[in-house]
């Protein structure tokens, strides 16, 4: 699914990632504080997901806990796989930049993105864990990382997140009253937070191109 920008031919795109037993839809509301003037929001569905639901997500909630966990972190790397080719998408429609923003599940799919080869220019991971990052293949804040977690957090617990985000040099963000479904005043601010991160680093192309026309004059 594709918000298009509010103005004119898309300069920068967010990719939304969406969790475990959900859709891309799910996140239109959400969407809409990312979006912006020449700023596109994607809404793409997991693998097994939503418009592509193959039964994955009945077969993994059959399954018993253990196994379950192992079940969804197989679907966050076949997410992760497809990551290159959907920003490759968003630069034929002419963006210049492409931030990553997964919640949950889509979280652990673009922690697992971040790799010396990252298409994207931000990425925030919310209510994840760093499972799938191979430390061996990152560099230290690039590209820049926003972490939100939440301190009750039984189904993803915090812990990791928190070294993670010391040894990455990550903006952190953590809401110590929230479990995994968060409190509603601390969601619409880790949201408002996370809006404004993606923000910063899509409007960093502008601002250099700026700079470069006013230097050539």
């Amino acid at each position: 699914m594709l918000l298009p920008a509010r103005a004119g031919t898309p300069r920068g795109s967010v990719i939304v990632l969406h969790g475990y037993m959900a859709r891309g839809a799910v996140m239109l509301g959400d969407a809409e504080a990312l979006r912006g003037e020449h700023v596109e929001v994607v809404l793409p569905d997991a693998p097994g997901h939503g418009a592509r639901d193959d039964g994955t997500p009945a077969r993994i909630g059959a399954l018993p806990e253990g196994e379950r966990h192992a079940a969804i972190l197989d679907v966050a790397r076949a997410w992760r796989d497809e990551l290159p080719g959907l920003a490759a998408r968003c630069r034929a429609r002419g963006a210049e930049r492409v931030a990553l923003v997964g919640i949950s599940m889509g979280g652990f799919a673009g922690l697992a993105a971040l790799a010396r080869s990252c298409p994207f220019a931000a990425v925030a991971a919310l209510l994840a864990a760093p499972t799938l990052v191979d430390d061996a293949a990152i560099t230290p804040g690039s590209p820049p990382l926003l972490l939100g977690l939440a301190g009750r957090d039984a189904a993803v617990p915090p812990a990791p997140g928190r070294a993670f985000a010391v040894r990455y040099g990550a903006e952190l963000r953590e809401y110590p009253d929230s479990e995994h479904l968060m409190r509603g005043e601390d969601w619409h601010d880790l949201w408002a937070r996370t809006a404004a991160f993606v923000q910063q680093h899509l409007t960093a192309a502008a601002a250099a191109r700026g700079s470069r026309r006013r230097r050539s004059r």
